[in-house]
């Protein structure tokens, strides 16, 4: 299993326009819910084997919010209950990646419709798993997240295309949206939040 999930993921960075144009009609609910949980796992052990290395999970050292809640709200369970922060960095990391995904793709779904889509909910679930595949895989790299944000909003484009039906146009001007979104939040809060104290 690792290791088709390893090619899959192997498969969807380096040729994602042939991955959402024919191999992801053929994997079904279980097989896009086991790879998200298997790459999942993967970051939630190496986050803090990153973090013992010295590199905090903030939004320049990690690549998703699971990893840098989990990375701030560690430090508390370990007073509260007395095991290592670092062990709750792992298993926080795992359980926000879970507990994320159904929102993730209702919020896929809502706005795939809301720009011509007419692809079902497993063409959601997949737009919310496949095109996050370097942040999730890869998004313990320090420095990552820049690098990583951008390259899954690279892949959106063309899983919006091939999954939901959303025009070229409509997914590029999805995805800049998306991006100048996150960018307005950062300049109007400040960027405050980006790197822990």
């Amino acid at each position: 299993m690792l290791t088709g999930d390893l090619q899959t993921a192997k498969r969807v960075m380096t040729q994602p326009y042939d991955f959402f144009q024919w191999d992801v009609a053929r994997i079904g609910v279980t097989g896009s819910l086991r790879y998200y949980v298997v790459l999942s796992v993967i970051l939630a052990i190496l986050t803090p084997m990153i973090n013992i290395a010295g590199f905090p999970s903030d939004v320049i050292h990690a690549s998703t919010n699971a990893q840098m809640a989990a990375f701030k709200y560690s430090p508390l369970l370990e007073q509260q209950l007395g095991v290592s922060r670092h062990l709750w960095t792992g298993a926080l990391t795992l359980i926000l990646m879970l507990v994320k995904l159904p929102f993730f793709v209702a919020f896929y779904h809502i706005f795939a419709l809301l720009f011509g889509g007419r692809g079902n909910l497993l063409a959601s679930l997949k737009i919310a798993v496949y095109p996050a595949t370097p942040a999730i895989l890869l998004g313990w790299i320090p420095y990552s997240d820049f690098i990583f944000g951008l390259w899954v909003a690279f892949f959106l484009v063309p899983a919006l295309r091939y999954l939901h039906g959303v025009s070229w146009g409509k997914s590029i001007a999805f995805v800049t949206i998306m991006i100048g979104l996150q960018i307005l939040y950062v300049v109007l809060t400040g960027g405050g939040w980006l790197i822990e104290p």
